[in-house]
């Protein structure tokens, strides 16, 4: 996941380029102590002014090319991994839109938490990976660099570079447990909130506002707990690697110190070897954090790679069958939720209600006609042919089973009534069936008028009822209603259970209800 995320898609030369940049900016700054040493051994201890204006001007090109090479690495890297996690969100997206779902469901919080940050997270590895290649290549450089001044230095930082870096990766391993628990109990207390702030007005009418809140503060709790035990391992892990690379440092500026003190190299030598070591500071703890950076891109990318490779809720049709005679709903023995087998049938034309007092069962109902999941038992036949023998899409232009807390979607009023409307197909007898005339009328643009996230700009009532207007404009060979007027008063009511008689009258139809006007337009009724 993290290779696709930062190689895939002609990003792999980018990367390239940019730990190029980064690798040529920490080669300048491993050089610029040798300049130096250079500058205090051949102009200023000879007292050379020529050879010291050449000396300033070597400075003067390393750092334009120090800055230069940063910036431009820094672009590209920039690009890699903000086209990277739009790749991975892209995937998710369309993992999240397939029409044969996910087993099991996965919230909505949790979705967006993983596209947004376990995304970035995983691209931003890209920055993680180039300018650690750059730090080694500035260790290898001030390595060099010590071996041209003193054999014993550079084989000293050579030989030792090794065992502190394996050290530290030692240290960095139990990292990568805490950041995963973190990032699962922050997406999780992220996806109840996504949802308590979806049903907040709801949760309020009925009272469970307080219970729903707590019940966030108790996820929120265990988030933050999480989060601070990852951060108080992530500060004993820094300050365990900051001692180890400080001793290391220690260690090579005494040597270098002493070697200075016996002659055996200049004082030019001995100021580059003081500077290398104050350089190899910066990017062995850029190395240090490797370890961790790949931590938590490693969690991330497994979040990743787990919600898209979440098992659909139900199979494809292996081999579609073409859909004949749409207009007729049959179900055989058909046991959802662990009730008893129940058997169906709707023909054209034909209005059935069913009352159910078990939500369960409704609701696994629903889903099973939307194709969301399969009947734990039977079969369900639309017109001659087997549901799951049909290709999911052609199938749901067929049957349209509307929740009951049908979703609005960004935009305008007639633009969530026309969205399942046929192409050419007249939408003013599904408005005025469902009563949304009295809406559109009321509202200051009509259909024209904005409609905001969850229709949240709307009443309840009026949410309902173009939500109803959108289902009924649909004109599908079976449509399936669950309350769909539980927001509206009893003569609105009543005008729309006339509606949907006459609306419906050549198609299908069957209304998951218990109220007495939409129960009287039923042809039969069914108690569950």
């Amino acid at each position: 996941m993290i290779t696709r995320a930062i190689a895939a898609e002609g990003r792999g030369p980018k990367l390239a380029a940019a730990s190029v940049g980064f690798t040529g900016h920490q080669v300048a700054e491993a050089l610029v102590p040798v300049v130096i040493g250079a500058v205090i051994d051949r102009a200023v201890a000879t007292s050379d002014a020529a050879a010291l204006g050449k000396w300033i001007l070597v400075l003067g090109i390393l750092f334009t090319g120090l800055l230069l090479s940063w910036r431009i690495a820094a672009r590209i890297a920039d690009s890699v991994a903000e086209y990277g996690a739009h790749r991975l969100r892209m995937d998710i997206a369309r993992r999240g839109l397939d029409p044969h779902g996910m087993n099991p469901r996965r919230m909505p919080g949790e979705v967006y938490s993983i596209a947004t940050s376990d995304a970035g997270s995983v691209a931003g590895f890209t920055h993680t990976l180039s300018t650690k290649l750059g730090a080694a290549c500035g260790v290898l450089t001030a390595a060099i660099s010590l071996l041209v001044i003193s054999v014993p230095l550079g084989l000293l930082v050579i030989l030792s570079t090794p065992p502190v870096l394996a050290l530290m990766q030692v240290v960095s391993r139990p990292l990568e447990r805490r950041a995963e628990t973190d990032q699962w109990q922050g997406a999780r207390a992220g996806a109840l909130a996504a949802d308590l702030l979806a049903g907040l007005r709801i949760l309020s009418g009925i009272g469970a506002g307080d219970a729903a809140a707590q019940r966030y503060r108790g996820a929120s709790r265990t988030s933050l707990d999480a989060t601070l035990r990852a951060q108080r391992y992530q500060a004993m892990y820094s300050a365990a690697n900051v001692a180890i690379a400080g001793a290391y440092l220690a260690v090579i500026a005494y040597v270098g110190g002493r070697m200075a003190a016996s002659g055996s190299i200049s004082i030019g030598e001995f100021i580059a070897v003081v500077g290398l070591a104050q350089f190899l500071r910066g990017p062995l703890i850029d190395i240090i954090y490797f370890g961790a950076g790949l931590a938590r891109a490693r969690a991330s990318a497994n979040r990743v790679a787990a919600l898209i490779g979440t098992s659909r809720a139900v199979a494809p049709a292996s081999d579609p069958v073409a859909l004949n005679h749409s207009e007729s709903l049959t179900l055989r023995d058909v046991v959802l939720a662990g009730s008893a087998p129940v058997d169906l049938d709707v023909k054209r034309g034909e209005i059935v209600g069913i009352t159910c007092d078990n939500t369960a069962w409704v609701d696994a109902f629903m889903d099973v006609l939307a194709r969301r999941t399969d009947p734990i038992e039977g079969s369900i036949h639309l017109g001659d042919n087997a549901i799951h023998e049909l290709d999911i899409d052609e199938l749901r232009t067929h049957i349209l089973a509307a929740p009951h807390d049908s979703a609005l979607f960004i935009g305008t009023v007639g633009e969530n009534i026309h969205a399942l409307a046929p192409v050419g197909h007249r939408t003013d007898f599904a408005i005025s069936a469902a009563a949304a005339d009295q809406v559109i009328d009321a509202l200051p643009k009509g259909l024209a008028t904005a409609v905001t996230e969850q229709g949240n700009s709307l009443s309840g009532g009026q949410r309902q009822r173009v939500a109803l207007a959108r289902a009924l404009a649909s004109d599908v060979p079976v449509l399936v209603l669950h309350d769909p007027t539980t927001a509206v008063d009893s003569v609105t009511e009543a005008r729309i259970a006339r509606g949907i008689s006459e609306v419906r009258s050549a198609h299908a139809t069957i209304l998951l209800t218990s109220s007495p006007a939409l129960l009287d337009i039923c042809d039969r009724v069914i108690e569950l």
